[in-house]
């Protein structure tokens, strides 16, 4: 019987991971050829796996159509089906698993588990996010950078996340992708697979131009109605789009970022030491203020 591998890719959100998902998801039958199953029935509205995520606990806007239990009889019929002795989950919601008993019940039918997470620098990621959950018309986020900064330290040091993983996994069971090495090609190296051009032609999650966000959330204020906060955003967008004016606020200083960066060099440092060939997670930046209208 060939080797039962469990890969979970958790995330970080903002690192990529939508169009690593597009592509795992168009590459399907490759995966399945190597005895991996990309799960279907677990993506919710794009190829990321949340059903199965948020099966474990729902977030805000967000809920599973399976129960845990559910999940893990669904994921198993499918690799009945495909054949597959191995499976591929994706979901940045990723929670910690092992927490769950019937997961470890579930979990011990396979010889090993890999935990894939990728990584980038914790500036722009915060950033990205920032940008992220202001344009979601289901969170509709009204804080400052700093505020969701401060709300989310814990959870972007990325260092004690995985030392609890590797608890669990052992070291030699962490794989690590880093964003500023090419996420996407690093990610699909790791399985022998190479971009699908037709799939890397679509546009995934994209972003908002930064220097419109104040005036998305200005415009929303006290907005709770989804549909009329995609309608209000899209329409800054397109009236700032071609604007000759240039935004003049500064919004997030470049010492900000520097310094959100500074906090977390240690245990990055760590990370790196102990999961990858590195001394260094991250290499050199130069940072740049951002300004808004």
């Amino acid at each position: 019987m060939k080797n039962r591998t469990l890969y979970l890719h958790i995330g970080w959100s903002k690192t990529g991971t939508s169009a690593i998902q597009k592509q795992l998801d168009s590459q399907y039958e490759t995966l399945r050829s190597k005895g991996i199953l990309y799960s279907k029935s677990m993506q919710m509205n794009d190829n990321a796996h949340h059903n199965f995520a948020l099966a474990f606990g729902g977030i805000v806007g967000y809920k599973s159509k399976y129960s845990v239990a559910e999940a893990l009889k669904e994921v198993d019929a499918e690799m009945a089906r495909s054949s597959c002795n191995s499976a591929l989950i994706s979901s940045e919601l990723s929670p910690f698993y092992y927490n769950n008993k019937l997961f470890c019940d579930w979990v011990s039918q396979f010889d090993r588990v890999k935990v894939i997470a990728t990584v980038r620098r914790q500036s722009e990621l915060l950033l990205s996010l920032y940008n992220q959950l202001i344009k979601d018309p289901q969170v509709r986020f009204q804080g400052t950078f700093l505020q969701l900064c401060f709300s989310n330290i814990a959870k972007v040091n990325f260092f004690p996340h995985l030392q609890r993983w590797a608890d669990k996994v052992g070291d030699d069971n962490i794989v690590i992708v880093n964003y500023e090495d090419g996420v996407v090609d690093s990610f699909l190296s790791y399985f022998d697979l190479t971009v699908d051009s037709n799939a890397s032609e679509v546009v995934v999650n994209e972003s908002l131009p930064n220097s419109v966000l104040r005036q998305v959330q200005l415009q929303n204020r006290n907005v709770i109605d989804a549909g009329l906060y995609r309608n209000n955003r899209d329409q800054v967008i397109n009236t700032y789009k071609n604007s000759a004016e240039k935004p003049s606020e500064l919004h997030i200083t470049s010492g900000e970022l520097r310094e959100i960066d500074n906090f977390f060099e240690y245990p990055n440092n760590v990370l790196a030491n102990r999961f990858t060939d590195r001394n260094v997670l991250f290499s050199k930046k130069n940072y740049k203020d951002v300004y808004v209208y």
